[in-house]
C-alpha cells in the first residue's frame, strides 16, 4: 500500500473513531489492505456486551463533556473495543453504569444494574479490561491514571455497600448468587429477540462514536433506546451559532464501506422554539433504526461550568459549512 493511500486510510480511520493521527496510523498500520477499517465484532457475546455498553453509556453519560459522552475517542478491533475516557468525571459516571451491582428496591425484588456477570480482568497503568464470565468478550477502558479507576471502584463499591446493595463484580471469577439467578431468569435485555437482532446497531455506534464529535458539532449529546432496542434515539444539542450538518453525518453514518447499513426513510427541519429537528434511518431489513433528533439550546455558563463550554465551544467551532438533506416529501422522520 502507497503512502498515499495509507494517510487516507488513517484520515477515514480517525473520522469514524475520533483517534489522534498518530492512534490512527498504528492503527491502520495494524490492519490487512482488504480488512475492514471499522471491524464488527468476530464473536456475537462480544456484539451483544458492545450494545449493553452503549445502553448504559446513553444512560450514565448525562452530563457536560468536552466529547460527546465524555470518550474521548475509540479503538475498535475485531476481538473487543477500548474507549478511551476524557476525565475523572466521565470514568465515575461510566464505571457506575459498567461495573455489576445488586440495588435493593423499596418494593419488589433486588434489581441488577450494570453489565451482569462482567469483571475486572486485567488492570494496566491507565486502565482496565472487562470480560463476562465464561464468554470470549472485551471490553477496555482507558483513562486519566491507574489511580484513577482504583479511587473511582472503591468510592462506587462504598456507595452500593452503605446503600445495602453488593457490588457483584468483587466476586472475582464467580457468579454471585442473585447475578446467576437474575440471569437464569433471563431478566437482562440482551435475552430478547428483538434487541439480540438489532445489537449490530449499538454496537456499530459505539465502535463509530467518534463521528459525533468529528463530523458532527453538537455540545451534548443524550439518548435512549425504545421498543426493546429495535429504536436508538440520538438527540444531538447544539448552540444557536454552529451547523447542524446533518447531512455530513447521514452520509458518514450510511458510508457502504465504513458506515452502517442503514438508508435515509425521512427527515423534518428544526423550527426553533417549535418542533424538533428529525433525521430517520433505518436498516434494509427493519431490524434496527436509528433516529437523530436535533435541536439549539443556549445553556447558561455558570462560573463552575466556564472552562468546559469554553473546550466544548474550541471543538464545535472547528467545523464550518454545511451540506443539504435530500428533499423527500412526505417523510418526515418520526417514523
Amino acid at each position: 500500500m502507497s503512502a498515499t493511500q495509507t494517510s487516507s486510510r488513517a484520515r477515514t480511520y480517525a473520522l469514524y473513531t475520533g483517534t489522534p493521527r498518530q492512534v490512527a496510523c498504528d492503527a491502520v498500520a495494524a490492519v490487512q489492505p482488504d480488512a475492514p477499517l471499522i471491524p464488527a465484532p468476530a464473536q456475537h457475546a462480544q456484539l451483544l456486551l458492545e450494545s449493553e455498553v452503549f445502553y448504559w453509556v446513553l444512560n450514565t453519560q448525562r452530563h457536560f463533556f468536552e466529547y460527546p459522552f465524555g470518550i474521548r475517542y475509540v479503538q475498535p478491533t475485531s476481538e473487543g473495543v477500548r474507549l478511551h475516557l476524557e476525565s475523572n468525571t466521565s470514568l465515575d459516571s461510566l464505571l457506575s453504569g459498567l461495573l455489576p451491582c445488586r440495588s435493593p428496591m423499596r418494593v419488589g425484588r433486588d434489581e441488577i444494574y450494570g453489565l451482569n456477570g462482567v469483571r475486572i480482568c486485567a488492570r494496566t497503568d491507565r486502565g482496565i479490561e472487562l470480560r463476562r464470565l465464561g464468554q470470549p468478550t472485551r471490553i477496555q477502558l482507558t483513562g486519566p491514571s491507574r489511580r484513577a479507576f482504583q479511587k473511582a471502584e472503591a468510592a462506587l463499591a462504598q456507595q452500593i455497600q452503605s446503600n445495602g446493595g453488593e457490588a457483584c463484580w468483587l466476586a472475582g471469577d464467580t457468579w454471585t448468587p442473585y447475578e446467576k439467578q437474575w440471569d437464569t431468569e433471563r431478566q437482562p435485555l440482551i435475552y430478547e429477540k428483538i434487541w439480540r437482532d438489532a445489537a449490530w446497531l449499538p454496537s456499530g455506534l459505539l465502535r463509530r462514536l467518534g463521528l459525533l464529535h468529528t463530523v458532527a458539532v453538537p455540545q451534548v449529546v443524550t439518548g435512549h433506546e425504545s421498543r426493546l432496542g429495535e429504536w436508538w434515539i440520538l438527540q444531538l444539542e447544539h448552540d444557536s451559532e454552529t451547523a447542524l450538518r446533518r447531512a455530513e453525518l447521514v452520509q458518514a453514518l450510511t458510508d457502504p464501506e465504513h458506515g452502517l447499513p442503514l438508508e435515509l426513510c425521512g427527515h423534518r427541519d428544526l423550527t426553533p422554539g417549535g418542533s424538533l429537528g428529525l433525521v430517520l434511518l433505518k436498516s434494509p431489513d427493519r431490524s434496527a433504526a436509528l433516529q437523530l433528533r436535533y435541536d439549539r439550546i443556549d445553556y447558561p455558563i455558570r462560573k463552575h461550568r466556564a472552562e468546559m463550554f469554553a473546550a466544548i465551544r474550541r471543538r464545535t467551532s472547528a467545523l464550518t459549512g454545511e451540506a443539504s438533506l435530500p428533499v423527500m416529501p412526505g417523510c418526515s422522520g418520526t417514523g
